[in-house]
C-alpha cells in the first residue's frame, strides 16, 4: 500500500507541475485527434478463462510540438483513454498514457507509422474476495497501462487525416499487489486527426535548432521489489543502475541513449521464493520533457542479455524525476517487460 500512495503523490506532483507552467506550455501543444476502436479480452491463463467480452475504446490524443530537431518523423505526446467492456467482473477502464510515434514509412499522402504509449489506469471494478472473487487480472484501484499499436494515415491536408489502426493494450500493477494476472485486449478501429491548436505551425518541427549542441550524461541507481505470489507474504528483491547519454535537443526537449542494468532475486515466471539473483542488460532510446524541476521520461528498448534463459526481450520505461539542484535528481520509473507492467523503481542519480 506504501508504494500505491507514492504512485499518487507522484501524479499529483505532475498535475501541480502542468498547472503552473500552462501559460508557457500551450504554444508547445495541439489537439491531436480521436481514436475509435472495438476489440475483445483475450483469457491469457487458465484461471482467467472466464473472463471475455468486447471492448469499446475512445482515445484522445495531444501531441507535444518540438522545435529544432532532426528526429521530426518521431511524435511525442499524450493521451486519455476510456475503454468500456461488457463483462461486469472487470469493469471499464480509464487511462492516462505518454506516448512516442515513430514513423515507419511515408509516401505521400500515406503515413505508416507504431504508436507505443504507457502511463496510469483506473479500473472500476477489481478483485475482492466476497464481491468480486473471480476478477484474477486486476486487484488495486490504479494500475499500469500498457498500447502498442500499426496505424495508417491518408492526409487530407496538413491539418486533417484519416485512417485505421490495429494493436494491443494490457493493464496491470506490476505484481504490487496480487492477484494480478494482467487484462490483455487486442482492438482495431479508425483514427481521426485534426490539428486543432492553431497557434501551432506544423512547419516548426522542421525548424532549424538555434541552440548551440549540448550533451550530458546520466548515472543513477535504484531499487524495486515484486511480490513474490498471492499466498507467500514475501517480496523480490531489484536492484538498478543507469547511464544514460543526452542530446539538449532544445531548452524543454532530450533524446538519449540508456544503458539498463537490473539485479534482480528470482526468476521471471518463478512462483516460488528463491534466493538466486539474475543480471539483465539493456539498452534504450528516450526522451525526455523538462517542465521546470520536474522532468517525464519515455524510453523503449531491449534486453540484449540476461542470465534468466536469456529471455531476450524488449521493454518500455515510463517515468518522472524531480531536480533537487542542477545536477542531482530523484526518479520513479515503470519498467514494462515485453507486454507486462515489471516493477515500480526508485532512483537518486546525478547530471554531468
Amino acid at each position: 500500500m506504501q508504494k500505491k500512495y507514492i504512485l499518487i503523490v507522484g501524479l499529483l506532483l505532475l498535475i501541480n507541475s502542468f498547472i503552473f507552467s500552462q501559460k508557457s506550455m500551450l504554444s508547445s501543444f495541439y489537439f491531436g485527434g480521436l481514436q475509435i476502436n472495438t476489440g475483445q479480452i483475450v483469457p491469457h491463463s487458465n484461471r482467467v478463462k472466464h473472463i471475455r467480452g468486447d471492448v469499446f475504446a475512445l482515445q484522445a490524443k495531444i501531441y507535444q510540438n518540438i522545435s529544432g530537431t532532426p528526429f521530426h518523423l518521431t511524435k511525442f505526446g499524450y493521451s486519455l483513454t476510456y475503454m468500456h467492456t461488457t463483462n461486469q467482473i472487470i469493469g471499464d477502464l480509464w487511462g492516462v498514457n505518454m506516448f512516442l510515434e515513430p514513423i515507419i514509412f511515408r509516401f505521400k499522402r500515406i503515413d505508416f507509422y507504431s504508436h507505443l504509449g504507457a502511463g496510469i489506469a483506473y479500473a472500476t471494478e477489481k478483485f475482492d474476495k466476497e464481491t468480486n472473487p473471480t476478477n484474477y487480472m486486476i486487484s488495486t484501484d490504479l494500475s499500469f497501462f500498457f498500447n502498442a499499436r500499426f496505424q495508417l494515415d491518408f492526409l487530407l491536408n496538413k491539418d486533417l487525416s484519416l485512417g485505421l489502426n490495429a494493436g494491443f493494450s494490457h493493464c496491470s500493477n506490476a505484481a504490487l499487489y496480487l492477484p494480478n494476472l494482467g487484462i490483455n485486449v487486442f482492438n482495431y478501429g479508425l483514427n481521426l486527426n485534426y490539428r486543432f491548436n492553431k497557434n501551432t505551425h506544423f512547419d516548426n518541427v522542421f525548424a532549424k535548432n538555434e541552440l548551440s549542441k549540448k550533451w550530458a550524461h546520466d548515472f543513477s541507481v535504484g531499487g524495486a521489489t515484486r511480490n513474490v505470489n498471492e499466498e507467500l507474504n514475501k517480496y523480490y528483491l531489484i536492484m538498478t543502475a543507469d547511464y544514460g547519454l543526452n542530446r539538449f535537443l532544445n531548452r524543454k526537449n532530450i533524446i538519449s541513449l540508456n544503458f539498463h542494468y537490473v539485479l534482480r532475486q528470482g526468476e521471471i515466471n518463478d512462483d516460488f521464493y528463491s534466493s538466486t539473483y539474475n543480471s539483465y542488460y539493456g539498452l534504450a532510446f528516450g526522451h525526455e520533457l523538462l517542465i521546470r524541476k520536474l522532468s517525464l521520461i519515455t524510453q523503449l528498448g531491449n534486453y540484449l542479455y540476461d542470465t534468466n534463459l536469456n529471455k531476450n526481450y524488449w521493454y518500455a520505461r515510463l517515468g518522472i524525476r524531480y531536480y533537487f539542484t542542477p545536477t542531482l535528481f530523484g526518479m520513479l520509473t515503470l519498467t514494462n517487460r515485453k507486454q507486462s507492467a515489471d516493477y515500480l523503481q526508485y532512483a537518486l542519480g546525478v547530471r554531468l
